[in-house]
Order: C-alpha cells, then sequence, then structure tokens
C-alpha cells in the first residue's frame, strides 16, 4: 500500500521495557538521532536533528497521507510528543497511522520485524547487527570518573555516547534504520491489510491507551513500604520457626531440604518433593519468584503434613503473593499524572483478542473467599494501606483477612481509580464464551433456556442446569449453594473445547474445588453405560501410562471423567460441532481454493492461508496449512517416538503464546471451535467497545469480555449502558447476550 514508511531511532535515559513507550516519550531527556523513510515506495530517505522536517513529509502529511510503521505506536508518540513541539514537524492525526505489527498479528503471524521477515522469507531482511548499536548509542553510556569531576557532585544528566565521537558506527546506525524501513515496507507488501473494521477497532484501541487507567499512586507507595515490613516479618518468622535454618523465605532450596527431613519416607514426603521439583528447575538459584498456587494449596491441605511443616509453607505462600510485582509494574508505568498508558495490545492472539502488557491487568489475581465474604469499605481498606502499618491491618480485619500481603493481593484491582470529580462505570458480558457456544454449534435448547434466563433472572442459571444433566436430576433439587452446582460451574468453563479429565482438574483447581468427593455422587447417578464407559477409558489410559492416572487416585480420575460424560451427552450439537469443523477444515487444505461451509463458518485455502471466514466477515489465519501424520494424546509414550500411535491431521504454523517463536500445531475440532468462539467475543466487544464510544462513554480499558469507562461522578445510566453494549449487530441475530455492570471510584471484580 502506498503512503509514508517511517523508522526512528531515539535515545531515553528511560527503560522501554520497563516504563513503556508512554513514559519514555513523556522524559524531557528522550531525543530523536534519525529517521529513514520512503514515500510511496520511492528511494529511501534520511533525516537527522537538528534539520528541519523533510518537504516531501510536510506535503504528505499535510495533505492527510497515510504514515506506516512498525509498532506504530511509537513513531505516533514521538511525534505528537516530541517532534511536533520541539522540532517543528507537522501536526499528525491518530487516524493517519497504520501499523504493520498489528497487520502482522491479525495473520498469526510474529509481530517482531526479525522474525516476520524470517517468516515471510523477505529479500531484506532486519540487521540482526543493530542491537550492539542501540546499546551504544540508545541508552545511557557508564559514568566515569571524568564525568564525577565534571559536575562535581551536583545533579547530572543522562550522558550518551555522541555522534560524533564515533561517526563510523553512527552511520552504519543509520544504515541500520535504513534496512528496518525496507524491511517493513517489504513485509506490508506481502501482508493482507486489515480490513475496514479492524482498522477502525485498531485506532480505538489506540484512543484507550492514550487514555489510559488513573493509578492511586500514594498508596502503592504505601503499600510497596508495607510488602517490605511484611517480607521482614515473614522471615523473622521462618528464621524462628526453623531455628535458623531457613533464613528467608525467599530460600526454596533451604525450604525443601528443611521440610525433608520432617517429612521422613511417607506420602506427604513424595508429594512435597514432586511439589518443589515442580518449582525448582535444575541450576535454579534459591530466589523463586513464586511457587504454583494450586500445587501448594494441595499440598497444604494434606492431613499427613506435620503442624511446623504447613506453617513454614504457609509462610512462603503468602510471601510469594504477586502484589509486590504488580504494584511496581502500576508505579513504573504511571505518567506524570498517575496513568498508566499503553496497558493493552492490540490483536495479541491468533484468534484477535486482546491482551495487557507492562502492568497487565487482564491476569490481575482473584481474591480470596474470605476477602469477597467480607465486602470491605475501598474508603477504609486504602486508608488502613495508607498507614503501611503490618499489625494496623491485623488489628482492623483479624489474624487472617487481615494478612499484608495476601489482603495486598485481593485488593489490587482497587489501586485502578477515577480522576477527581469522576468514576468508573463498567460492564461484563455474562458468561459470554457459553452463549456463543451454544448459538454457534445451534445447541438449540440452551440457547431457548439462556433466554428464558435473560427474560427471568429468577429461573436456575446455567451452572445448575449443566449440573443436573451431569447428576441426572432436576434443578428443582439443586439449590444455588449446592455443592454440586460448583460442578456444573467448572464443566461450564472447561468442557466446551473438547477438553477430557485434564481440563476439568485444571479448571477445578482454578476454583479450588476437590475432585475426590464428585465421585460418589456422579457413580450414583450414572447409568451402567456411562460407568462401562468411564470405567473402560480409564483402564486404557493406564494401560498407556497416562500421567493423570499416575497424578489422580482412581475415584478422582473417575469422578472427573463421569462429569465430561454428562456434560456431553446433554450437550451433543456442540460435540457434533467439533467434529463437523475439522473435517471442514481437512476438506480445504486438500483442496486449496475451494470454500467449504461449516455451521456459521467457511474455510478455504488461499496465498499460503488457510482462512476461516467468520460470521462478521472477520478472518483468522492460520499459516501453511497441511495434512501431516502427528502422534495422538492417548499414544504410548513407552515407545520409541516412530512407533506411537499418529493419525493424519491438519497442522498450521502460529506463534506461541508462551515462547513468542513459530511453532506447527495441530488444528483439531475442539480447538478450531475455542479459536471461533473467542473471536466472535472479541467481535462483540469491539462492537460494544464502538457503541459505549458513540454515546459519549470514554473507554479507559477492557479486561477480557469487560468494558471499563470514565465518566462524570453522577452521569450516565448503568442499566442503558448494559443494554446497550448488547445490541447486536445483524450477523449475530439471535444470539442471547446480557451484561452486568457497576459504578464506583476504584475498579473492582463484580
Amino acid at each position: 500500500m502506498s503512503g509514508l514508511e517511517i523508522d526512528f531511532e531515539t535515545r531515553s535515559p528511560v527503560n522501554l521495557k520497563v516504563e513503556g513507550v508512554y513514559r519514555y516519550m513523556e522524559h524531557p531527556e528522550t531525543a530523536p538521532l534519525m529517521a529513514s523513510y520512503t514515500i510511496d515506495g520511492g528511494p529511501v530517505r534520511r533525516w537527522r536533528p537538528p534539520e528541519p522536517c523533510p518537504d516531501d513529509i510536510v506535503a504528505h502529511v499535510e495533505k492527510g497521507g497515510t504514515i506506516v510503521a512498525h509498532n506504530a505506536g511509537f513513531e505516533r508518540l514521538l511525534w505528537q510528543m516530541i517532534l511536533s513541539k520541539r522540532y517543528g514537524w507537522p501536526a499528525v492525526r491518530l487516524r493517519q497511522f497504520r501499523c504493520t505489527a498489528a497487520t502482522a498479528a491479525a495473520l498469526s503471524l510474529p509481530r517482531d520485524l526479525d522474525g516476520l521477515g524470517v517468516v515471510l522469507n523477505l529479500s531484506v531482511q532486519k540487521d540482526k547487527t543493530g542491537k550492539t548499536l542501540i546499546d551504544r548509542f540508545s541508552k545511557p553510556r557508564k559514568v566515569t570518573k571524568a564525568d564525577l569531576e565534571r559536575y562535581q557532585g551536583g545533579p547530572m544528566p543522562a550522558l550518551f555516547h555522541e555522534p560524533a565521537d564515533f561517526p563510523e558506527d553512527f552511520e552504519r546506525f543509520h544504515d541500520y534504520c535504513d534496512v528496518d524501513v525496507l524491511t517493513e515496507q517489504a513485509a506490508d507488501r506481502r501482508m493482507i491489510p486489515l480490513r475496514t473494521e479492524c482498522q477502525e477497532a485498531y485506532w480505538r484501541s489506540e484512543q484507550i491507551n492514550d487514555r489510559g487507567l488513573r493509578i492511586d499512586v500514594e498508596s502503592a507507595k504505601a503499600a510497596l513500604l508495607l510488602v517490605d515490613r511484611a517480607k521482614l516479618r515473614l522471615d523473622r518468622e521462618m528464621r524462628h520457626l526453623t531455628e535458623g535454618e531457613v533464613e528467608a523465605c525467599s530460600q526454596v532450596a533451604k525450604l525443601k531440604d528443611w521440610c525433608a527431613v520432617r517429612l521422613g519416607q511417607g506420602p506427604a514426603m513424595q508429594a512435597a518433593l514432586e511439589f518443589f521439583d515442580g518449582v525448582l528447575p535444575e541450576g535454579e538459584g534459591e530466589e523463586i519468584a513464586s511457587l504454583g498456587k494450586a500445587d501448594m494449596d494441595d499440598l497444604l491441605e494434606r492431613e499427613d503434613l506435620p503442624p511446623l511443616v504447613r506453617k513454614a509453607l504457609e509462610l512462603r505462600r503468602d510471601y510469594a503473593k504477586a502484589s509486590t510485582a504488580k504494584i511496581k509494574a502500576f508505579l513504573s508505568r504511571a505518567g506524570q499524572d498517575g496513568r498508566i498508558r499503553g496497558a493493552f495490545l492490540f490483536r495479541a492472539a491468533g484468534t484477535g483478542r486482546y491482551s495487557s502488557t507492562g502492568a497487565q491487568v487482564h491476569n490481575l489475581p482473584r481474591p480470596r473467599k474470605v476477602f469477597d465474604d467480607a465486602h470491605l469499605d475501598p474508603r477504609d481498606l486504602f486508608d488502613a494501606i495508607r498507614k503501611s502499618n503490618v499489625e494496623w491491618l491485623e488489628m482492623l480485619y483479624g489474624e487472617e483477612l487481615g494478612k499484608p500481603l495476601p489482603l495486598l493481593s485481593d485488593s489490587i484491582r482497587g489501586f485502578i481509580w477515577a480522576d477527581p470529580g469522576k468514576e468508573l462505570l463498567a460492564a461484563d458480558y455474562s458468561g459470554i464464551e457459553g452463549s456463543i457456544q451454544a448459538w454457534f454449534a445451534g445447541e438449540e435448547w440452551k440457547v431457548k433456556a439462556l433466554f428464558d434466563l435473560i427474560a427471568d433472572p429468577s429461573l436456575p442459571d446455567m451452572y445448575r442446569r449443566a449440573a443436573a444433566g451431569i447428576f441426572n436430576t432436576t434443578t428443582d433439587l439443586l439449590t444455588k449453594k449446592d455443592k454440586r452446582r460448583q460442578v456444573g460451574k467448572v464443566s461450564e468453563l472447561s468442557l466446551g473445547y473438547q477438553g477430557g479429565v485434564g481440563a476439568f482438574r485444571s479448571m477445578a483447581r482454578n476454583y479450588a474445588m476437590k475432585l475426590g468427593p464428585i465421585f460418589g455422587p456422579a457413580w450414583e447417578a450414572a447409568d451402567p453405560e456411562r460407568r462401562e464407559r468411564a470405567a473402560k477409558r480409564y483402564e486404557e489410559c493406564c494401560e498407556r501410562g497416562e500421567l493423570l492416572t499416575k497424578q489422580l487416585t482412581r475415584e478422582e480420575w473417575m469422578g472427573a471423567e463421569l462429569v465430561k460424560i454428562g456434560w456431553r451427552a446433554t450437550h451433543p450439537a456442540i460435540v457434533a460441532s467439533w467434529k463437523e469443523l475439522e473435517a471442514a477444515a481437512r476438506e480445504a487444505v486438500v483442496s486449496p481454493g475451494t470454500k467449504v461451509t461449516a455451521l456459521k463458518v467457511s474455510f478455504l485455502v488461499a496465498r499460503g492461508f488457510l482462512w476461516c471466514r467468520l460470521p462478521s466477515g472477520r478472518c483468522l489465519a492460520y499459516g501453511a496449512p497441511s495434512i501431516r501424520e502427528v502422534e495422538v494424546p492417548w499414544a504410548d509414550k513407552a515407545l520409541t517416538p516412530e512407533l506411537r500411535e499418529k493419525r493424519p491431521v491438519v497442522t498450521c504454523l502460529g506463534v506461541d503464546s508462551q515462547t513468542r517463536k513459530l511453532v506447527r500445531y495441530a488444528l483439531y475440532g475442539g480447538l478450531t471451535f475455542e479459536n471461533i468462539v473467542q473471536a466472535i467475543a472479541l467481535d462483540l466487544l469491539d462492537n460494544g467497545i464502538e457503541i459505549a464510544e458513540r454515546a459519549g462513554y470514554p473507554v479507559v480499558g477492557h479486561v477480557h469480555d469487560e468494558i471499563i469507562t470514565e465518566v462524570p461522578r453522577g452521569w450516565g445510566d448503568l442499566a442503558w449502558f448494559e443494554k446497550a453494549i448488547c445490541e447486536l449487530p445483524g450477523w449475530a441475530r439471535g444470539l442471547p447476550l446480557t451484561a452486568g455492570g457497576w459504578r464506583g471510584k476504584r475498579y473492582r471484580k463484580d
């Protein structure tokens, strides 16, 4: 596409990765070093300060021309916050910018320019030697003795290697910038641009990032002091408890050895060793950031755990709460006005869903039940936090609720608050994935039940209905407090994407639900056919040596399997959709260029991708699709890899969410269904955000399926807002969708 393709190199004392691009551009010592650019595919040209803005750039911008960059938010903010204000560059508008990193992400390609160039096999590739030049010119240099003498103890600015002192290296640095522009240009020409609706969503996302979320800076600073004091006390308790053998709660290796001596050779010892081995990688030092919460909870619930060992593990659990890192991230990203900006990443996943960066507001810890049940007044709570007094918190809230580190973790959302004279108004789509699953797959009974529930919220909820199907009973006999309802909730959240015992167990651990007690009522409710199926599958999994059969007791495993069988029996359309989608994708790959329709989507292989066209018209992209022999999950791991059972499936290339590397993976039916459901959820979220913006509710954030706005105190109508964001686009007609909201000064989990 035509336009101005541009790349800048800058320098600043701000650590971009730690503090983020908004803090980076806000700093008075951040400055541009150079730019390389092309216009409408012309030759690469250069700019360096203090030269004025090139005439061709001025003309292009003033006529409203498009500006293209990789991770364009950096170039845009540099332009708006520094170039226009300090260097006289023409003013630019957000809507002039296109981002090739966002385009790549929408195609399930790497966001980083280096990886993108490799995957697209571009003739011009990003120069890998650039890091050395960036370290030399873009980051502060070491302070020398001469520097200290020069400033004689007075305030010292950030010191950099100056271009005039290294002219040849600086010229190489500009060569590197030239190559970046050419690589971006080549990638842009190879990729399919964002469709109009997606480009609009990108601009809205950038606008949300520009607004930012306000942080209670005073409370955050006090909280960090409270953390330090609480950890000192926990360390003292650990030293006293272990008689000095473990000097600090952070010394996990020493804690392991201390526990081992006191556990002997029984089952508790084996469980503890397995736990510690899982959190102490070989070669790891003694400082471990945190231990697995679910594994820790499992260990602490063992009845054969000696009291001293239990207490030591509880001290370590409290010490390892994630609140410290979160609060530090809030403060490191907060600008001069106390707002963290740039917290949301557009098209972070292959489905297009957003994620959070820096402060990571998308994965804030779940509060403890004791915190939820207490319904604390936020004003009193944060007044107490600001005192940074461990004993004061415990006196106010008691020994359990008032534990400082867990309490900070519980209240982490409340550190986000509205500006003076304003409040947050938010709404969360209710059970949106379950609704989309039923609507998309044609699970008509469930769609009707959801609409009935919307019309009359006093009717049994979907968790009770799911439990009734699993336990072969009626909702009348399942109250909201019945423990079987929790089984229904976990099954609804874990089994819709072809998940089995493993998926159910993982979700159960998230909700602190034990599998053992499930077996009795599930077995009693099951008919002979279900019992036989579950028992047969357990024996098969044992014979194959599957890990879960070793980690779980027979009753735990069988209970989860019976729940799975019961849930699938009541969701025949969803179960059928997995096979239908897998077959359609396979047919499309086998017959490139042929459109294959399944349910409400269609598949097509073209231009090196398997495309899945969603009901909204947006497409999911799966790179380099092919049919390959893939090892089945139940393959006998005792055999050598070449002898294990395999079957032909569709495989694609995609970016691994953890390693960020390109990997080939199997596109089975349940995964395809999950991708489609979550992609539809994103389309509905984007639709809701657009509705909110049009109605004058400025969106400042979104967490999964929740839209957060910041409005003048008392302004707006929450009930109207909840209903408005559920207005369906034409393509979603017949989808049961509701939202529940709240308004208040501080952010919270409603």
